[in-house]
């Protein structure tokens, strides 16, 4: 159900899986249904599988807005962002907006500019809701047209969402492929990170995740999830099939530091 493309996503968004994602499909299960993604993110990975029905969701408003925005209106996005200066005094401005004041097209643009600006492109929010990550004086094109443009189609084939990861797992059927990538079990210093909505994402949070998987794993839908390698991974997602996948955390300071392994569990 699938048409197979080349395709990348128009932000980098921390943990994304840009660098892994052909990697991620070359190994999907064969699945009849929809794709869902209920941790977007960059949509890393549907880009790359370019499905024919696919779910993609994200419990960041902000997020959601601007995929929506540019699934519907790339134009008009890019209009908007070429009259966006790469200033720290216009950061600063347009960091502090309220986003719900905007209309989609400048909030799309806000998300964007944001992050291509900010400070290794950190999408960081505070338990207000406000936007927090330093500006990163980085001299780069906010977008590239055809990148845009392309994401745009491909996201017309989807349905986006903004809702909780549990809403979107019940719904899935059998013959479904759900592919998660969640904000990762803290395994020290950079990998703790976890602000990308006020609300921020617990242990308790994986746990309830485990258990809605557990519950759609039942019903026949196929997942897989990527996580960090660790033993709290392996406990609270126990009764998974589980590989390592070498990985490269660029958002470590020291480069030396980077080289790491992920979790990729799946139920089949």
């Amino acid at each position: 159900m699938t048409a197979m493309a080349d395709g990348r996503s128009f932000i980098k968004w921390a943990g994304g899986k840009t660098r892994y994602a052909t990697q991620l499909v070359a190994a999907a299960p064969p699945f009849t249904g929809r794709y869902w993604e209920p941790f977007m993110g960059s949509a890393a990975v549907f880009f790359e599988l370019r499905p024919t029905k696919a779910v993609l969701s994200d419990a960041n408003p902000e997020l959601v807005a601007c995929f929506q925005a540019v699934a519907t209106d790339p134009e008009a996005v890019m209009v908007r962002l070429d009259a966006m200066a790469n200033t720290p005094e216009q950061f600063d401005r347009i960091r502090r907006q309220d986003p719900t004041t905007l209309n989609p097209i400048e909030r799309a643009a806000r998300v964007i500019y944001l992050n291509k600006t900010a400070f290794r492109g950190l999408w960081r929010v505070n338990r207000r809701g406000g936007f927090n990550a330093p500006y990163g004086a980085y001299d780069r094109p906010y977008y590239r047209r055809e990148t845009l443009l392309e994401a745009s189609q491909a996201l017309a084939a989807a349905d986006i969402r903004l809702c909780d990861f549990a809403d979107a797992l019940r719904e899935s059927a059998a013959g479904d492929w759900v592919f998660l990538d969640p904000p990762y079990l803290p395994e020290g210093g950079f990998a703790d990170f976890k602000r990308y909505t006020p609300g921020q994402f617990r242990d308790a949070d994986h746990e309830r995740l485990a258990a809605e998987m557990h519950d759609a794993s039942r019903r026949g839908v196929l997942l897989t999830m990527t996580n960090s390698d660790t033993d709290a991974t392996r406990q609270i997602y126990t009764g998974f099939h589980t590989t390592r996948m070498a990985t490269r955390r660029d958002i470590n300071l020291r480069a030396a530091e980077r080289a790491s392994f992920d979790l990729v569990l799946t139920n089949y």
